[in-house]
């Protein structure tokens, strides 16, 4: 691998003061370790210098089979046996989706950039790349070494680095602000196209031009909202009938989600229901918004957006598409919005917060509609059951533990059912 090329005729030095010649060594022995595609064209690189750590730096580009041999992705400060305690990485976190993702691109012959490495040979000489940022890349990278190992990547390559420079530049790389999974969520919606978001703006969920929130909000819906509002919709209609046990479902978030692709492959976004559906789960969510923030007392923020909890958006809509079949319930339900009157909230949020089964929840247990287990989806749907079958104007108190209590059993019948069939 080792090549004649040299400083003095492929750098191009950042002034005209020149290059301090411990720098100038260091550049020497990794132009001729690991010639950079740039030099191997015929082409000069230019040397960097970072004025806030004093540090100098090359941008080139190397392949992933060099990447994957060479680099160091437990970079320390330094050699000795103490400084391996402090290592200037974050863990690696494979089982993420992003960096799934990020394995899969690798796989296809993706080219990263902004790879952030050291040449240092003073400690574990056989990998001199000391990974500083990009410590997922590489890994990604090496993986898939034998079949995309000529793969160029652009790197960051600093010299010379000082204990303070090392914890700095480090610092820096493994600080950089992290994409929320709701922003992932709608940059892949956009590419699978716009209906859901026109959909939304349609039925008041979105105001027209407007696009989702890139994390949660307490007015603006997230692109897993939206989804869930939708498969929950669709599947409760296939279900066999509106009494027995019933178990809605939450869209994946930050990720493929397989059951919101496949209903949406199949949907029909003019579908008058659907329409229907949203358009009034806008008007619980805008209801019961204005209402709690409005009033002088229990005006909580996660009351207010009481309508946007996972948990409630996954039962409800599950709800409206399983009363599609009787009309009657399906009025009750679209109406609690319209029933109650201020200071009282459609969805009685408080009441739900006092909610829970005796004996069996913690003391930590925050009431219905707070948290996202399929046991809680379960529960929250079990209220909008029993308010539609006793034909309920609002959600009380009473009505909650009874519905907690009427979940239970169904899903106490449920568990049996399944063991007697494995009989």
């Amino acid at each position: 691998m080792e090549s004649s090329i040299s400083f003095e005729n492929s750098i191009i030095p950042p002034n005209s003061n020149g290059v301090p010649s411990e720098i100038e060594l260091e550049l020497q022995a990794f132009l001729k370790q690991f010639p950079p595609y740039e030099l191997q064209k015929g082409a000069k690189l230019c040397l960097y210098f970072d004025k806030k750590s004093k540090a100098y730096y090359l941008l080139c580009h190397l392949e992933g089979s060099v990447l994957a041999q060479y680099s160091d992705i437990n970079a320390t400060l330094g050699n000795d046996d103490e400084d391996e305690i402090y290592k200037l990485n974050r863990d690696l976190t494979i089982d993420q989706t992003a960096y799934k993702d990020m394995e899969k691109d690798a796989a296809e012959g993706r080219s990263f950039e902004d790879i952030v490495l050291e040449f240092d040979k003073s400690y574990r000489q056989a990998k001199p790349l000391k990974v500083y940022g990009g410590q997922h890349r590489i890994n990604a990278i090496s993986i898939n070494e034998k079949t995309n190992g000529n793969i160029l990547h652009g790197v960051r390559v600093y010299f010379g680095l000082s204990r303070e420079q090392k914890v700095e530049i480090a610092m820096v790389n493994n600080t950089a602000i992290a994409v929320p999974n709701d922003l992932i969520d709608r940059m892949r919606e956009q590419l699978l196209g716009s209906e859901l978001r026109n959909w939304c703006q349609k039925v008041g969920l979105l105001e027209s031009g407007q696009d989702f929130a890139d994390r949660r909000s307490p007015e603006i819906p997230t692109v897993r909202i939206a989804r869930t509002l939708i498969v929950n919709f669709v599947y409760a209609q296939k279900a066999t009938e509106i009494t027995g046990f019933h178990e809605p479902t939450l869209c994946k978030s930050g990720g493929v989600d397989d059951d919101y692709i496949g209903v949406r492959k199949q949907i029909n976004w003019d579908d008058p229901a659907l329409i229907e559906m949203g358009r009034q789960f806008a008007s619980l969510h805008l209801q019961q918004r204005k209402i709690v923030s409005e009033r002088a007392d229990e005006n909580y923020a996660e009351f207010a957006r009481k309508a946007l909890s996972l948990s409630v958006v996954a039962s409800w809509s599950y709800a409206a598409g399983l009363f599609q079949r009787n009309n009657n319930y399906l009025q009750v339900l679209y109406s609690l919005p319209d029933k109650v009157h201020s200071p009282q909230d459609p969805l009685n949020a408080l009441a739900l917060s006092q909610a829970r089964l005796k004996g069996t929840d913690p003391d930590t247990y925050r009431g219905l509609g707070t948290r996202n287990s399929d046991k809680e989806l379960g529960r929250m749907l079990e209220v909008f059951m029993v308010v539609a079958q006793k034909n309920k104007d609002k959600i009380s108190k009473e009505l909650a533990n009874a519905a907690i209590q009427s979940y239970e059993a169904k899903r106490s019948v449920n568990k049996a059912n399944k063991a007697l069939g494995k009989i």
